[in-house]
């Protein structure tokens, strides 16, 4: 996500708007850590997506969220032909509550946990002329997952300097073709360091490890359900950079820049991506001003 710095609960009656863009590209096939260019089908893939986040504080502690998102494109261009493949379409939905377990804000510090459940806009794979299109290309799992969250912040305000972590699982299921999708176990470090007034650098490493995804319906070739050409632990540099425009709305730029990759098989991998992302924050709870009346 754009907008992964934005995770701690929210003040009573607070409700948080983000929006965000990415863009990914890819032109590398890796085979466990090492470059793999021997009789690959693909030249290059490539995505554009955007996305939302709504994020409203129930109470001081409670806060819950709702995302979703649409790619324009996921695109992969072989190598040997004059063919490409895209899709497009809304991606999956995920709905998150979060319990702020310790918040200290005289001391800048908050230990927040929560629970996530991620939802298909369509059970069924996307089809172009009555084809289907292969997996890497759908625009959405088409199965129902489920998430946990520990998320961990402390500030030190005389340098101005902010240490955070994000620490997720992903569970997914299986979909109506008995595929499943590999889970996810991400765990990422940020240092914020504000540079002058309303301007932020921030500087994120990032661990993300997948496991192989499972074909119940088609076994391969040791007659196992693992798919062999999936799974993998990929370590990444985001440096970004914050601007809060009049103190309210905050603009985040961010680049992700692959340091370190292992894949199962034969995979396409990540060469960078970059996002933009626009956050802001709405106190619905603050009571407009009463008019007193004019004595004369």
């Amino acid at each position: 996500m754009g907008a992964s710095v934005y995770v701690g609960v929210l003040g009573k009656n607070y409700l948080r708007v983000i929006t965000y863009y990415r863009h990914g590209y890819s032109d590398t096939y890796f085979q466990q850590d090492h470059k793999s260019d021997g009789n690959v089908q693909l030249s290059n893939s490539s995505y554009n997506f955007t996305g939302i986040t709504l994020g409203y504080g129930i109470t001081r502690r409670l806060t819950v969220e709702i995302d979703a998102g649409y790619y324009y494109n996921k695109t992969q261009n072989f190598k040997n032909i004059d063919f490409s493949t895209h899709g497009q379409g809304l991606s999956n939905g995920n709905l998150t509550v979060k319990y702020g377990n310790y918040i200290k804000p005289a001391h800048q510090m908050e230990i927040t946990s929560g629970i996530g459940f991620r939802f298909p806009f369509s059970a069924s794979p996307q089809m172009v002329d009555g084809v289907q299109l292969n997996r890497d290309v759908q625009p959405s799992t088409n199965a129902f997952g489920m998430a946990g969250l520990l998320f961990f912040s402390k500030g030190f305000q005389p340098v101005s300097l902010r240490i955070f972590s994000i620490n997720r699982y992903d569970y997914n299921f299986a979909d109506r073709h008995e595929y499943k999708y590999g889970n996810i176990l991400l765990n990422s470090v940020f240092i914020s360091k504000k540079i002058v007034k309303y301007f932020f650098g921030i500087v994120q490493l990032r661990n993300e490890w997948k496991t192989n995804d499972r074909d119940f319906a088609n076994p391969n070739e040791n007659g196992g359900n693992e798919v062999i050409n999936s799974g993998y632990d990929l370590v990444t540099v985001a440096p970004q950079l914050s601007y809060s425009i009049a103190g309210k709305w905050n603009l985040t730029v961010l680049c992700d820049l692959p340091v370190y990759k292992y894949y199962n098989g034969r995979q396409m991998t990540p060469k960078y991506s970059f996002a933009v992302s626009l956050t802001r924050d709405f106190n619905l709870g603050r009571k407009a001003p009463v008019a007193e009346p004019v004595s004369n």
